[in-house]
């Protein structure tokens, strides 16, 4: 498994007895860390008791007892403040353990896992399903403690069993998407890189081509096929997101954050976010205060 941290030097974030698959239950003494970090493989948490911090990206979300976190890959994030006696049980798994069935893996994993335009799913306690999801996130715990063939293969059964109800909780539309062959999805990681670490400045078509090193129409047909928008469309998607949470999270004037996230104007981003979520920035950030 590929851990990786923003500042040159550092250990990696995480241990792992296997490329593809980490299950633990972390306590007093736990391998995490504070170090702000991005792996390729989805991680998974459920608080099993205490609270704890947790920043992605410009946002911060504090678990509890109950509550489960899904990153989605390549998320920049990192541990925060905890409460004495945190317990969690952490799951990192890359998508090579799972179905080899082409089919699932085009139209739901693959849409799942890499083709969101969020960072993270968030599943409180109290939502319905999150006790099911909790105890999967054991079950898969304790079957990884057989350091066997049969715990592992159990443990990927119960991977399975998870993404099942995610998947139900959070459905994907249902589409063929291709599976990138090898040097697609390297470039697709380049240029989708480049736009999670610069979508706060100005990003040109140039610059997202030559982050992965292709032509201006190799970048639109890669973007196009596997993530089904054009690069420009997915720099605001991206943007976009990033806003939501920040408008949920921090208090941050509206302004700001637009600017934040790269648009041009207030104007412009209070109309793309209207055009996406069907109400202004304001209103959401109410419904969500609301909410609260």
């Amino acid at each position: 498994m590929k851990s990786y941290s923003l500042i040159p030097g550092t250990p990696s974030v995480i241990g792992t007895e296997t490329k593809t698959l980490y299950a633990e239950r972390e306590g007093k003494g736990r391998k995490g860390t504070l170090l702000t970090h991005w792996h390729e493989e989805a991680e998974c948490l459920t608080l099993l008791s205490g609270a704890l911090e947790f920043q992605i990206n410009e946002a911060v979300i504090t678990l509890h007892a109950g509550d489960t976190l899904l990153l989605f890959p390549n998320v920049i994030h990192r541990n925060g403040r905890e409460a004495e006696g945190t317990t969690l049980i952490r799951v990192l798994v890359n998508q090579e353990v799972m179905t080899a069935d082409q089919e699932i893996r085009s139209r739901l994993i693959h849409p799942f896992l890499d083709s969101r335009r969020s960072d993270f799913l968030y599943i409180p306690a109290s939502q319905k399903g999150a006790g099911e999801i909790s105890s999967l996130m054991e079950d898969i715990e304790k079957a990884g403690q057989r350091r066997d063939p049969l715990g592992r293969l159990q443990v990927i059964a119960f991977l399975h069993l998870l993404l099942y109800r995610l998947c139900t909780l959070f459905p994907v539309e249902e589409k063929a998407i291709p599976l990138p062959s090898p040097s697609d999805r390297a470039v697709l990681k380049d240029m989708a890189d480049f736009i999670r670490r610069h979508y706060g400045e100005k990003i040109t078509l140039d610059e997202i081509a030559a982050a992965g090193k292709v032509s201006r129409s190799k970048c639109s047909s890669i973007f196009k096929t596997y993530m089904g928008s054009s690069p420009m469309d997915y720099v605001n998607e991206y943007r976009l997101s990033v806003s939501r949470t920040l408008l949920e999270y921090q208090d941050t004037p509206i302004a700001d954050i637009a600017y934040a996230c790269g648009f041009s104007s207030q104007s412009y981003f209070a109309k793309l976010f209207s055009r996406s979520f069907h109400m202004t920035p304001r209103d959401f950030r109410a419904a969500c205060r609301k909410a609260g």
